[in-house]
């Protein structure tokens, strides 16, 4: 939560010099270090909550009015827990109806400080300027959560005051809806925040409730009968690619339905969800007005924004796009019942919507988010949720005993909300390391109750690897090799070894490339290998070997470089420079190289370089295959060594040798091209058993001039001994990604290297076809499904898995630079596709190139 620094703001603090006495705090500034906290906690404790309501509203009436820093503090805590810890609010507004019900101008004041609080809101949603902190959540999601403090304080407040503000924003958003033909994100926003706030409108019981319930009931009509729902089925967005496990449910589509069946039945559904604090409230009400009408913006000054692409704010960012549900615990996967509330109930929708304005606007605070995830139950009636951390098999027990026992998991529900944004398409809102080290921190709090919840989420994502989306495949990765590597790696690799045993022949089989991949980053994440040897089991050692290329691969390379010269193929040793091994014939000669590299750089000359590949050249360029090759296979090897203690090593190597090494590759008589295709096959071939560092030395290469950012491309998507680097290996797949990335985030945007992505891709989508030699759709059974295989047909189905990895990759690509791809031009695309004979995929491509504009 944001704390108040009531010291700083009052200038105690300020005016005091760090050396001095500490003076002692003025009693009101005391009592705000006191009073604070405790309405930041308020609720916590079931048992203690009318005592805090009685102790805390007793010395509000006491001290408020009396002094402004008394007040300030008491009306920025309220908003601080209101937008930070929504499921508090009800706490909130109870303490504020007590105290108005004492002290009238009390209530007043606070009910149009945050009347206020919108109106300025409101303001600054059209303002070009406003400038957002990391943690901000934007200032319509801000307006949703002030809007339904609001309407919990509807016992106090005059009911068609209350209803004009829905009915204003309502219109609003249906004005906003029919300015155009397309979908409008910001009216999607408001139209489903200001929805479902409407129960709240009746959490209390009070003398307004029959007048609100008739305002609302012609507020539902004339909503139902006025927003038109725009069609929204954007494939790029789809975080499956084929036969999804689930039917995500669209929040727009789903918000009305369920908020009427919340007020359905005498409003039954919310006796079962909200706490009743009727009894709290013995006092006779007074009821208020706003003190002015609501202002909002015109159509003419929102519309630029309402595309909610202007950086407003993290919640409000997560609208741009059509929002749907995003699912890991699904009905019937651990019986004959659901471990989280669907969001086709407004509960459901409710809590989803609390989890991720807790997880965004407290992003500064990761231990406490943690924390109130999980207790967020505290603040619901008692039954909604199983006793925390029941295990599965004691919940299908007690489900079997009584099915009308509630089987919903508050740990499920949690780490799904953190899953669903860390999952989010086509970008996230925060940093990954964020979530990761969030859902740690949830683990590591509880670890006996979430390490199974993590399990079960693991084993689901690996269960649909062959229909997840390409990139959200990288996300698993990153995530499972995190937590991992934070829980000494264990993990219970039997379940795949099936797997392993029919696949370990495939090349391009989802699941194996993921254990490939997963074994190769945790042995990355470790110093000490033999933790993640000890927690794989026998049938995986196989693939603790870390090497970009096979063994026999790595030899032949080196062998190429020669001729009529047996290299000894033990002197090639992982992160060693092959040519300074005592038998390779002109080892002196690399010393003297090692030497010149190790000198200041002001102290040594091209002409020096230049005299030892002289000497090379004369005395040994008989048994070289290509000499201009092999120069630049050895000056760049030779570097790398030299700085292969750190990335900070050899960036200060590169950096130092820039212009000697231009220098001699502008003598080097080839193309470019292919210049840089020998010093990326140099930098990665030493660093075989590393291919990350290798990548990221490249980096370094590129941002010194020495290779172009088309040559590290094309070195990743050009086959390596027969593999395709860019579908299977995850180094080389971050590698093309941190590209594109920083050529997206470039002042100067040139698309080039967008276009040869796309090229190269849809040329290599063109020779799986071919080889496939089929005009019908490409259909690959799920993995889920027990698919035999023979020898025969093995290549024909690796060939599938290939072709859907590349479709994949193209669907990834567009989506996540669409801004890049909507400005080439309309014969370009239809120049590649031309290109396409396969019907199938032509048409799919269309589909996706026609929707990057959507997004």
């Amino acid at each position: 939560m944001i704390l108040v620094d009531y010291e700083e703001e009052s200038g105690y603090r300020e005016a005091r010099p760090h050396f001095a006495k500490r003076q002692r705090l003025p009693p009101v500034v005391m009592l705000c270090k006191d009073m604070m906290p405790d309405i930041r906690t308020m609720g916590e404790s079931a048992k203690a909550f009318p005592e805090d309501i009685k102790f805390l509203s007793e010395a509000i009436v006491h001290e408020f009015g009396n002094d402004e820093y008394f007040n300030n503090a008491l009306l920025k805590t309220f908003r601080a827990v209101i937008l930070e810890q929504p499921h508090k609010q009800p706490g909130i507004a109870l303490l504020t109806m007590v105290l108005n019900s004492a002290k009238p101008e009390i209530g007043k004041s606070i009910l149009n400080y945050f009347f206020d609080q919108i109106q300025e809101l409101l303001n600054s949603s059209h303002d070009p300027d406003y400038q957002t902190k990391s943690h901000d959540i934007g200032p319509w999601d801000k307006i949703k959560l002030v809007l339904r403090f609001i309407s919990i304080l509807s016992p106090m407040v005059v009911p068609d005051d209350l209803l004009d503000l829905y009915k204003k924003l309502l219109q609003f958003t249906v004005d906003l809806n029919n300015s155009t033909e397309k979908r409008s994100p910001l009216s999607e926003a408001i139209y489903t925040n200001t929805l479902l706030n409407v129960p709240y409108l009746f959490y209390f019981n009070s003398d307004n409730r029959e007048s609100l319930k008739t305002l609302v009931e012609e507020l539902l009509t004339f909503v139902e009968n006025e927003y038109n729902i725009k069609d929204t089925d954007i494939q790029l967005l789809k975080a499956y690619n084929k036969n999804p496990p689930y039917e995500p449910v669209h929040w727009v589509t789903a918000v009305l339905p369920n908020v009427k069946n919340a007020l359905a039945n005498d409003m039954q559904q919310l006796g079962e969800l909200f706490l009743n604090y009727d009894t709290l409230l013995t006092q006779q009400i007074a009821i208020h007005s706003f003190n002015e009408p609501l202002n909002l913006p015109t159509l003419e000054q929102i519309i630029p924004f309402s595309g909610l692409d202007k950086g407003f704010g993290s919640v409000d960012s997560l609208w741009k796009t059509p929002r749907y549900s995003f699912e890991v615990y699904l009905p019937n996967s651990v019986g004959p019942f659901s471990t989280v509330i669907p969001t086709t109930t407004f509960t459901g929708m409710l809590f989803q919507d609390i989890l991720l304005d807790i997880i965004e606007s407290m992003e500064f605070n990761r231990l406490e988010v943690a924390r109130q995830l999980v207790t967020i139950d505290l603040f619901f009636t008692a039954g909604i949720f199983t006793e925390p951390g029941l295990p599965v098999a004691q919940l299908l027990e007690q489900f079997e005993e009584n099915p009308a026992r509630s089987t919903f998991k508050i740990e499920d529900l949690a780490v799904g909300a953190i899953l669903e944004l860390t999952f989010k398409l086509p970008t996230v809102s925060q940093s990954f390391a964020y979530f990761y080290s969030l859902l740690v921190e949830i683990c590591k709090n509880s670890p006996k109750a979430i390490a199974p919840v993590f399990g079960r989420a693991f084993r689901y994502f690996y269960n649909n690897l062959d229909k997840l989306d390409f990139e959200l495949k990288a996300r698993f990765l990153d995530w499972f090799s995190i937590q991992m590597s934070n829980f000494n790696f264990s993990w219970k690799w039997n379940e795949w070894e099936v797997d392993s045993i029919q696949w370990n022949r495939t090349i391009y089989n989802p699941r194996m490339i993921f254990i490939k991949n997963l074994i190769r980053k945790e042995l990355r994440l470790t110093s000490n290998s033999a933790d993640v040897e000890e927690s794989v089991t026998d049938e995986f050692q196989k693939f603790m070997d870390p090497s970009f290329i096979k063994r026999e691969d790595l030899v032949n390379y080196y062998s190429s470089l020669f001729k009529d010269f047996q290299l000894d193929e033990g002197d090639l040793r992982n992160n060693e420079l092959y040519f300074r091994s005592p038998s390779f014939p002109f080892h002196e000669n690399v010393t003297q190289l090692l030497d010149f590299f190790h000198k200041q750089p002001d102290t040594r000359s091209v002409a020096e370089l230049e005299g030892i590949l002289k000497d090379i050249a004369v005395n040994h360029g008989s048994i070289i295959e290509d000499f201009n090759r092999f120069t630049v296979t050895l000056l760049i090897q030779t570097i790398v060594f030299c700085g292969s203690r750190s990335l900070s090593h050899a960036n200060k190597y590169i950096d130092d040798s820039r212009e000697e090494l231009k220098a001699i590759m502008a003598q080097v008589e080839v193309s470019p091209q292919i210049k840089d295709q020998w010093i990326c096959e140099a930098v990665v071939r030493y660093w075989n058993s590393n291919s990350q560092t290798g990548y990221l030395i490249l980096d370094s290469l590129r941002y010194n001039g020495l290779i172009s950012n088309e040559s590290v491309l094309n070195f990743s998507l050009t086959e390596q001994c027969g593999v395709n680097m860019s579908l299977v290996d995850s180094t080389s797949i971050e590698s093309i990604f941190r590209i594109l990335n920083e050529l997206a985030m470039a002042a100067d945007k040139d698309v080039g290297s967008f276009e040869y992505v796309f090229n190269r891709l849809v040329g290599a989508a063109n020779e799986v076809l071919s080889q496939l030699n089929t005009i019908d759709p490409i259909v690959v059974p799920d993995l889920d499904q027990d698919i035999q295989a023979t020898d025969e047909e093995l290549p024909s189905l690796d060939l599938a898995w290939k072709y859907e990895a590349i479709m994949g990759f193209l669907k990834s690509v567009l989506r996540k630079y669409s801004d890049e791809f909507s400005v080439l031009t309309e014969k370009f695309i239809n120049d590649v596709l031309q290109g396409v004979p396969h019907e199938p995929t032509k048409q799919q491509l269309n589909r996706w190139i026609s929707e990057v504009s959507e997004l």
